[in-house]
C-alpha cells in the first residue's frame, strides 16, 4: 500500500494530463497563498519603485498632514485669519475668505503656499502665512509576516520611519523571511480603505531598498516557500528556495540525497501551482541534465512538488 500511495497522489494532482514539457514562467502563481497576507491591487515592480521613490522624495523633508492632526494657521497682521483646526476624516477644511482647502496627504509647506497664493490673488496685497502642527494625531504602521514580533508600530510625532526601521522595531526578519518578496500595502489615498500592493526587494537587488513608510502602511514579509521532493530519492522532504540564487530541479534532487537505485530520472513529475489556483503536472527528463545538458534543468518556484517515480525496468 505504501508504494501505491505516491502514485495515487500523483494521479489526483494530474487531472489535466502530462504535457511532457518543462513549464513556462507564466505557468506559476507568484502571489502564492500566504496566510495573513493583506488584500490590495498589485502593481508591478517598476511602478511600485516609482510610487515609493515619489513619496520618499516628496515627504523626506516635509511632514505629510493626516486626519486627526491639529493645525494652527496665522497670517501676520491679520488676526481674523488665525485659525486652529483639527483635520477631519475627509481631509479638508473651510478657511476664512478662500473656502475649501485640502490638507490631508499634503505637506505643511504645500498648504502654506496655497493659502498664501489664494489670499494674495483676491484679498491681500501680501500675506505672510504660517502653518504649524499644534498637536499630532497618533499614527501607526503595521509589520506582519516573517518577523520576530509582528506588531503595529506607533510613528513618533512629526517623524516618519523607513521600512527597515519598522522591521527592526518588530524584532527583525526571521531566518526564512523572503526579503526579495516584501510587500507594502499602502492606501490609495489618505483615509482610503483600498490599498495598493507595492513589491519591495530589501535584499538590495533593486534600487528602492528601504523606502519611507507612510502612516497606515502595512508591511508584509512572506516566508520563503519551500519545494517538496518525494518518491525515489534518498531523503524526501521540503527544501527552501534560495531567494538569491534560486533552485533547479536537479539541485532539489541533490538536496534530497540524490536518486535511489530504482529511480526513473527520465520521467520526473513536476507539480506546479498555477495562477488560476489549480495545479498542473509536467514531465522532466533529469537524466539528460545529469548526462551533460544543464541548460535543460528547470528552475523551481516556491510551492513546486517533484515526484520521482520508480523505474519499471
Amino acid at each position: 500500500m505504501k508504494r501505491i500511495l505516491p502514485w495515487l497522489l500523483l494521479l489526483a494532482t494530474s487531472c489535466q494530463g502530462l504535457p511532457g514539457r518543462p513549464p513556462s514562467k507564466a505557468e506559476f502563481d507568484p502571489a502564492g497563498s500566504d496566510p495573513g497576507r493583506p488584500e490590495g491591487a498589485a502593481v508591478d515592480a517598476k511602478t511600485g519603485d516609482e510610487i515609493l521613490a515619489q513619496h520618499t522624495k516628496r515627504f523626506r523633508d516635509g511632514y505629510p498632514i493626516y486626519p486627526g492632526d491639529e493645525l494652527r494657521f496665522t497670517v501676520l497682521g491679520q488676526a481674523d485669519l488665525t485659525l486652529e483646526a483639527r483635520v477631519p476624516a475627509e481631509g479638508s477644511i473651510n478657511y476664512p475668505l478662500i473656502g475649501k482647502t485640502t490638507l490631508a496627504g499634503r505637506t505643511l509647506e504645500e498648504v502654506r503656499r496655497e493659502v498664501k497664493e489664494r489670499l494674495e490673488k483676491d484679498y491681500l496685497v501680501s500675506a505672510d502665512v504660517s502653518v504649524l502642527v499644534k498637536e499630532y494625531a497618533r499614527k501607526r504602521v503595521y509589520v506582519l509576516g516573517a518577523v520576530a514580533k509582528p506588531l503595529d508600530y506607533e510613528v513618533p510625532s512629526g517623524r516618519l520611519v523607513t521600512l527597515l526601521q519598522a522591521v527592526a522595531q518588530a524584532g527583525g526578519f526571521l531566518e526564512d523571511a523572503a526579503k526579495h518578496g516584501v510587500v507594502i500595502y499602502r492606501p490609495r489615498a489618505v483615509g482610503s480603505s483600498e490599498r495598493l500592493a507595492i513589491p519591495v526587494d530589501v535584499s538590495g537587488a533593486r534600487e528602492v531598498r528601504d523606502p519611507l513608510l507612510l502612516p497606515d502602511d502595512i508591511v508584509f514579509v512572506p516566508a520563503r516557500e519551500r519545494v517538496y521532493v518525494s518518491g525515489q530519492v534518498a531523503h524526501p522532504g521540503a527544501f527552501v528556495v534560495n531567494a538569491d540564487h534560486g533552485l533547479t530541479a536537479s539541485q532539489a534532487v541533490s538536496l534530497a540525497g540524490g536518486f535511489t537505485r530504482i529511480a526513473n530520472d527520465a520521467n520526473v513529475r513536476l507539480i506546479r501551482r498555477l495562477g488560476d489556483g489549480g495545479r498542473r503536472t509536467f514531465v522532466l527528463n533529469l537524466a539528460r541534465v545529469v548526462a551533460g545538458h544543464p541548460e535543460e534543468d528547470v528552475p523551481l518556484q516556491p510551492g513546486d512538488t517533484l515526484f520521482v517515480p520508480e523505474s519499471v525496468f
